[in-house]
């Protein structure tokens, strides 16, 4: 880093866990990514793993840089207070819930930390690199593994009275029976996310790589029925929030063959008439690997700079 400053963005996803120094201009320094399992351990030890390998990322790459900050996202609820994760339905994080993430890490290396939702940082990411005004109401929506949502008001990110606003992944839905990895029955993310296509995949298109899922069979009925039904939470957030700017990103819609156009249809046939369905501005995120890790950086400097 030749002596400059520097952040820490670290980006734990339901599939993949990733970080990064990001310096003062929201340049990334040395990515770094492996899947989320190196973090699960069977005793409660994942947050120790977690310090571990943060430290040993910062001895092989910091190279006289000075370490301003630790940013982490977690896809998870988290207090209110950002400093410990309340659930993450997605990934068995043994250690990490209840606990005050942000103290054990920043006592232990010296800096500031925050923690937060995953998809805010990718938002931050999005509003950053699609030129977004900071005025008005922004709607991020993140389809992964689960169903991300971000929902970002005037500068501001809605966290609600405990920190946990924007659960669009976990409203309930009328007759799906399917428990999700929260714990409720019906959640729209049970029909709603990766982890549903890819039960469709393998019962419909057992033969197909996932990837090509949509490329291959992208006119089947039931995959337009997959498609139909992402776009039910968002209509529902839609017609509550009447946003200046829908933003869409995540694993699925990035996929070959993603039928873009059929999804804003379906969108569009969701929401009300005349407004807000005459005026969506609806963006796709850059979906770039790195796009949280360098969020994470971006908030961080945006925490540490005077009005943070």
């Amino acid at each position: 880093m030749n002596n400059g400053k520097a952040v820490l963005g670290v980006d734990i996803g339901g599939t993949n866990f990733r970080m990064g120094l990001v310096n003062e201009a929201g340049e990334l320094v040395n990515y770094k990514a492996e899947g989320s399992h190196v973090l699960v351990t069977a005793e409660n030890h994942s947050l120790e793993n977690l310090a571990a390998r943060m430290e040993a990322y910062l001895a092989e790459n910091l190279d006289g840089g000075i370490l301003k900050g630790i940013a982490i996202g977690f896809p998870s609820t988290v207090s209110k207070d950002k400093t410990m994760v309340f659930s993450t339905p997605n990934l068995n994080l043994n250690g990490f819930e209840n606990v005050n993430i942000a103290a054990y890490i920043g006592n232990r290396m010296n800096v500031p930390v925050w923690i937060n939702k995953d998809v805010h940082f990718l938002l931050t990411y999005d509003l950053a690199k699609l030129k977004l005004e900071r005025k008005g109401i922004t709607l991020g929506l993140y389809i992964g593994t689960g169903f991300g949502n971000s929902i970002y008001i005037n500068g501001e990110f809605l966290d609600g009275k405990n920190g946990v606003a924007g659960e669009l992944g976990h409203i309930p839905t009328l007759n799906m029976k399917l428990r999700c990895g929260c714990g409720n029955v019906g959640c729209a993310e049970v029909y709603a996310s990766g982890a549903a296509l890819q039960r469709l995949k393998e019962r419909f298109f057992p033969d197909t790589y996932i990837g090509d899922v949509f490329a291959e069979h992208g006119e089947d009925e039931r995959l337009k029925q997959f498609v139909d039904g992402l776009t039910i939470p968002i209509a529902t957030e839609i017609n509550i929030f009447d946003p200046d700017y829908i933003v869409i990103g995540g694993g699925i819609p990035a996929m070959k063959g993603f039928p873009k156009a059929y999804f804003e249809q379906c969108m569009k046939r969701h929401v009300r008439k005349p407004y807000p369905a005459e005026a969506l501005q609806i963006m796709y995120s850059k979906n770039r690997q790195e796009a949280g890790v360098i969020g994470a950086g971006l908030y961080a400097f945006q925490k540490l700079s005077p009005k943070g």
